[in-house]
């Protein structure tokens, strides 16, 4: 977001940490447990996951080339009964490295708008912010380079702290209240007693053959243990071929004081000719702060038909 789930963390001061732990156990499938006798390098395996940045300009790729879209939002009460739904298509068209985003069709139901016109929701409106801009947009299919952070809107700073969660999983160091600090670094050396890693062998979509990465919480951890635990299970699927990702699966816990989090995000990755792009989104949640009502929701984004033309 896969934030996706951002707005938790306007609540929190994150720092980025370099993560220089190496990983001590790794688990592997018996296939794997082979492929080690005949040379593969778990380390080097896990220094891959750590630096991959095919996963970062897939999502470059989705603002940077043409395309249709369809989109499906629902937002529940705390007892999960359906209170709204938001259906949109259309199209990215960009031009001159500038990308205008058009609704062609768009259906609502329930408690999306107020009377004004307005969301009754934050979730909707920091998902128009990252994939529906009502502004047109300068995009690359490079990576920009750092930029001063100062005079940022409250989602230009959601948008921020996503990329580093989503894009670089585990680089992050969390400040709580007082000097007790929950690390989203699930490859630092202070998180790996909470977490099992796992590499397999899987197909992916029946037909791609792909290494399998997993970063699980430990089923016997105690509560005290768990509250330590944000990032509760990471899911990486890498091309055998390319190493590229096509496949990520985040679930983010967190109960905290006053705030609750408990978050699912899952993308899948397909090719446009040769480049890597986000073809299906989905996030399911619900998220409780400070001076705002509970929400869950259930985002389904679907991207087709990119025009290619380098």
């Amino acid at each position: 977001m896969i934030k996706w789930i951002c707005v938790f963390f306007t609540f929190l001061n994150l720092q980025l940490s370099a993560q220089d732990g190496i990983v001590k156990s790794v688990m592997l499938d018996s296939v794997m447990v082979s492929a080690v006798s005949s040379g593969f390098s778990v380390e080097d395996f896990v220094d891959m996951v750590k630096s991959d940045t095919s996963f970062y300009q897939g999502f470059k790729n989705l603002r940077y080339y043409a395309h249709q879209y369809s989109s499906e939002l629902e937002i529940y009460d705390v007892k999960n009964n359906s209170i709204g739904f938001l259906f949109r298509q259309g199209n990215y068209e960009v031009n001159n490295n500038k990308l205008v985003v058009k609704v062609d069709s768009s259906y609502n139901d329930g408690k999306i708008y107020n009377r004004r016109g307005k969301y009754r929701h934050y979730t909707p409106e920091f998902f128009d912010y990252i994939f529906f801009p009502e502004d047109t947009v300068e995009v690359s299919k490079y990576s920009s380079k750092d930029k001063s952070t100062d005079g940022e809107s409250t989602n230009e700073r959601n948008e921020r702290d996503a990329k580093v969660i989503i894009f670089n999983p585990g680089s992050v160091e969390v400040e709580k209240s007082g000097s007790k600090k929950e690390k989203l670094a699930v490859f630092d050396e202070s998180m790996q007693k909470y977490y099992d890693y796992i590499i397999s062998k899987k197909t992916y979509k029946d037909t791609l053959e792909c290494y399998a990465f997993v970063c699980r919480m430990k089923s016997d951890l105690t509560e005290d243990d768990q509250d330590e635990v944000l990032i509760r299970e990471l899911v990486s699927y890498f091309d055998r071929n390319t190493f590229n990702v096509v496949y990520r699966k985040y679930v983010m816990q967190y109960d905290y004081w006053l705030i609750e989090l408990n978050v699912t995000v899952d993308v899948e990755m397909g090719y446009a000719k040769d480049k890597l792009i986000p073809t299906y989104i989905n996030y399911s949640g619900f998220w409780d702060i400070p001076f705002s009502k509970p929400e869950v929701a259930d985002f389904k984004l679907w991207n087709s038909d990119f025009i290619i033309t380098d």
